[in-house]
């Protein structure tokens, strides 16, 4: 790699970094993640509310890591920011390796590894989501790897020249993969079921059995997510997470979940151009190939590729996508999508290779290319290169206006912006700050709002959505299409429960606010009254809420 190659890359994770910055923000619902960390290293418990065994999140490697750094004296919040971008930029860092490993050309090599970064710097996706608070880089690596490492297992279960211990080794780290994903995120299931089928057509065409790397990543999955299984099952009673429970049973998610997908796509082109030139190149019979000793061998990465972002792409439509903007649940795709279209983009065809014997190829890492052949390169590099800079120029105006959009404070389709989720998650941390000093430590809340506000308010707290609810998740009816948004606490539910303060959604308005009649005369029956308070640092400054008669909040009202 030349002094000049590397001073570009410095120069890119630079713009990378910052591009994370200008993102940076929490989540809400991050700080559920939080709570249960929390809770798991001060009380030993593993849930939302002490003493009620409710699974209400789905990323356990996640809560894990952030129960050990809060072990260790970290702030939880702090702590999952500095988390995710270490984990963006090892997957950058990964991506970057990949990419130079499978291209033997030297010049189009650092080409390729230029390419791959400046996608990933210019995606919009990964560097916001490379912050929030989310485990979403923490899957991605996970991701990343599993798809490397079945790929490097099946190489080397082709080569009779190494001992049956580097296979099984090899299979051991695939599996191991494999598993620590689906910890991550359950969907890493879905990985496991894509490179399984795939692994198993293959033996069958080729009429054998299995290996020793595809038995000894079965054991060494089997080993690991097992127990875990066995323990979550023991520990909460149910075969899946209460959140999926509290998010099936509406109809309706596949046009959503389409948009979703379709607009991850126009923010990312380059995959549509990537795939497109794939499928052109197959369809003319030109064939990619990578270097593999002195002998040729089809490159199984683009086919594995497709098929597992295929599955992910119909799963996450399936579930109606997500109501957070900038495609979280795809962002997992990215990295390897831009090692592969890196690779499209500077593949040599195979009118290139005619010029040469096969012969002449193998010989290729050790002897120059005749003059001929090597000034057709250099005149195909140099219009690759053209094209490539006038597509990233495109992404990076892309870049420019998607940032400012996401940026700002609204909803769109049903899609809320990074800039609202950023105000959001702020303004429930006041509050949930403001009741914590303010209220007696038996105070019980409910809202839908069950990240940040009850992670601050460190008070018992009914989940209105009932991802923290076992009744709400498995007997109300699903209604809606706003994703994890279908179920809700019936009127009485929460009342039935002796709840002091009814914060549904956490109203703030810059003056006095005043209820619906019919609301206030619902809940008057009840007990409660609508209560308004100005809220220190909070903006805008007023908070209101229904509180039970006989509650107290510590400050003088309006």
């Amino acid at each position: 790699m030349t002094k000049k190659t590397l001073g570009l890359i410095v120069l890119l994770l630079v713009l990378f970094s910052f591009h994370i910055w200008s993102y940076s923000f929490l989540n809400d619902d991050a700080y559920i993640s939080f709570r249960y960390a929390a809770h798991w290293v001060d009380y030993g418990e593993l849930t939302y509310n002490l003493g009620e065994k409710v699974e209400g999140y789905t990323n356990f490697l996640w809560v894990a890591l952030l129960a050990f750094g809060y072990y260790l004296g970290a702030d939880i919040p702090q702590f999952s920011i500095f988390l995710s971008v270490s984990l963006a930029l090892i997957a950058v860092s990964l991506s970057i390796w990949y990419s130079s490993k499978v291209e033997a050309h030297f010049q189009r090599k650092n080409l390729r590894i230029l390419i791959t970064l400046t996608l990933l710097c210019l995606s919009p996706s990964f560097a916001c989501w490379s912050t929030g608070g989310l485990e979403v880089q923490l899957f991605t690596i996970c991701y990343m790897l599993s798809i490397i490492l079945s790929l490097s297992a099946w190489h080397i279960q082709s080569l009779d020249t190494l001992s049956l211990c580097k296979k099984i080794t090899s299979g051991l780290w695939a599996g191991l993969a494999l598993a620590l994903a689906s910890m991550a995120r359950p969907e890493g299931l879905l990985l496991f079921a894509v490179l399984g089928s795939y692994r198993l057509c293959k033996l069958i065409i080729n009429r054998t059995w299995l290996k020793a790397v595809d038995i000894s990543a079965i054991v060494s999955f089997v080993l690991l997510y097992l127990p875990y299984f066995m323990w979550r099952y023991q520990y909460y009673g149910y075969l899946f997470p209460n959140t999926y429970y509290a998010k099936v049973g509406a109809m309706g998610f596949w046009g959503p979940g389409l948009r979703y997908v379709g607009e991850f796509l126009l923010i990312h082109p380059w995959i549509i151009i990537a795939v497109s030139y794939q499928v052109y190149g197959l369809w003319t019979k030109r064939v990619q190939v990578i270097r593999n000793g002195n002998e040729l061998r089809p490159n199984e990465l683009p086919l594995v590729i497709l098929l597992a972002g295929l599955a992910h792409c119909i799963h996450v439509a399936r579930v109606g996508g997500d109501f957070m903007a900038l495609h979280r649940f795809l962002v997992p795709l990215l990295p390897l999508a831009a090692v592969w279209a890196s690779g499209v983009f500077c593949s040599k065809r195979s009118s290139e290779l005619d010029h040469t014997s096969q012969s002449q190829i193998r010989v290729e890492a050790h002897q120059s290319l005749d003059p001929a052949t090597k000034s057709m390169g250099q005149r195909t590099f140099g219009k690759l290169k053209i094209v490539c800079l006038g597509l990233l120029v495109t992404l990076g105006i892309m870049s420019i206006y998607i940032h400012k959009d996401a940026n700002r404070i609204g909803s769109r389709n049903g899609v809320d912006s990074i800039g609202w989720l950023r105000q959001f998650a702020k303004q429930c941390a006041t509050t949930g700050k403001f009741i914590q000093l303010n209220t007696d430590l038996n105070v019980k809340l409910a809202t839908t709002a069950a990240g940040a506000l009850p992670f601050y308010a460190q008070r018992y707290t009914l989940d209105l959505l009932g991802l923290n609810d076992v009744w709400i998740a498995h007997h109300v009816p699903a209604r809606g299409h706003r994703p994890g948004h279908t179920k809700a606490a019936p009127f009485r539910y929460p009342i039935d429960k002796e709840i002091d303060l009814l914060i549904y959604h956490p109203s703030f308005s810059r003056q006095v606010h005043r209820p619906s009649l019919r609301m206030k005369r619902a809940l008057q029956a009840h007990g409660y009254e609508w209560k308004s308070y100005q809220v220190p640092d909070l903006n805008p400054q007023w908070w209101s809420v229904w509180q039970k008669n006989g509650v107290k909040i510590n400050q003088v009202q309006p």
